[in-house]
C-alpha cells in the first residue's frame, strides 16, 4: 500500500491575489487534488466503494507567503480513523524547506441517502491504520462565535457547485477569503480552520457573517437558517 503520497505542484498567476502572494485556497485545491489522487492509489476511491468523500474540518498553518512561480510539495498520509472520521494528514515543502502542514477530518456518505457510512463498514479500511508516518491528532475543535454581524450575500452559481452539486470546499474558502477582506489585509493567512457543517445547494442565498475570536478572525456562512461552515483565521504580518 502507498502509504506516502507526494505530488509537485507549481503556482501560477491564477492562484494569485492583488498582494502576489497565493492565495488561500491555493492549498485547499491542491490538497483537494492530492487527497483524491492517495484514495484511489488505497483503493478508497468514490467508485470502488460506492460512496461519497465528504470533507468535515480542515485546519492549515503555514509559516510563510507562497509567491508566483513556487514549485510546492505536498505530502499526504493517513494517520488513522476515529469514530466516524477518517484523518488524513498533509505537509508542504518549498525544495527542501518545509512552508506548512495541515490536517483534515473526512467522513463517506451514502450517495442515495447521504447518511454516514461508518469506516468499520469498509473490510479495506483496516489498511488505512497501518501508515508509515505520523501519529492519529486530536479531533479538530468546534468553532462558534456571540458576536457576528454581516458582511455580504452570496448567491451560489454554478461556478461554486462540485460533483456532488454543492458548493465545492476549495469554492468555500474563497468566499471566506472575501468576507476577511484579504485584498486590503496587511498579512497573510498562516492558519485557518474551516468546519463545514452542510452542503449548500444551487441557488440558494448564502449570507458571511464576521466576527472575532481571542483575536483571531471568524466568519460564518449560512442560508436558510442554517450554519454551512465555520472558520477561523490568523494573520500574520509580511515581514513577522
Amino acid at each position: 500500500m502507498a502509504d506516502l503520497l507526494s505530488r509537485e505542484y507549481e503556482i501560477n498567476y491564477s492562484h494569485i491575489d492583488n498582494r502576489g502572494i497565493a492565495k488561500p485556497s491555493f492549498l485547499w485545491n491542491i490538497m483537494q487534488d492530492a487527497a483524491t489522487v492517495h484514495a484511489e492509489a488505497l483503493q478508497l476511491g468514490p467508485e470502488t466503494l460506492h460512496i461519497l468523500w465528504v470533507l468535515s474540518r480542515m485546519k492549515v498553518r503555514l509559516t510563510r507567503p507562497l509567491r508566483p512561480y513556487e514549485r510546492i510539495r505536498c505530502e499526504t498520509w493517513c494517520p488513522g480513523i476515529r469514530g466516524v472520521s477518517w484523518y488524513r494528514c498533509f505537509a508542504f515543502y518549498a525544495g527542501d524547506a518545509p512552508v506548512g502542514d495541515a490536517q483534515s477530518m473526512w467522513v463517506t456518505l451514502d450517495p442515495e441517502t447521504h447518511r454516514i457510512l461508518r469506516p468499520s463498514s469498509f473490510p479495506i479500511a483496516e489498511d488505512y491504520l497501518h501508515t508509515a508516518r505520523g501519529e492519529l491528532f486530536e479531533p479538530l475543535p468546534k468553532l462558534s462565535c456571540d458576536n457576528v454581524r454581516e458582511h455580504h450575500i452570496h448567491p451560489v452559481l454554478y461556478s461554486d457547485l462540485d460533483v456532488n452539486n454543492h458548493v465545492n470546499n476549495v469554492r468555500v474558502v474563497e468566499l471566506i477569503s472575501d468576507a476577511l477582506d484579504l485584498q486590503r489585509q496587511p498579512g497573510f493567512v498562516s492558519s485557518l480552520q474551516v468546519n463545514y457543517t452542510a452542503e449548500t445547494a444551487f441557488g440558494e442565498q448564502l449570507s458571511l457573517l464576521c466576527g472575532t475570536v481571542n483575536g483571531a478572525r471568524y466568519v460564518r456562512g449560512a442560508a436558510s437558517g442554517r450554519t454551512r461552515f465555520e472558520a477561523l483565521a490568523v494573520l500574520t504580518p509580511f515581514d513577522a
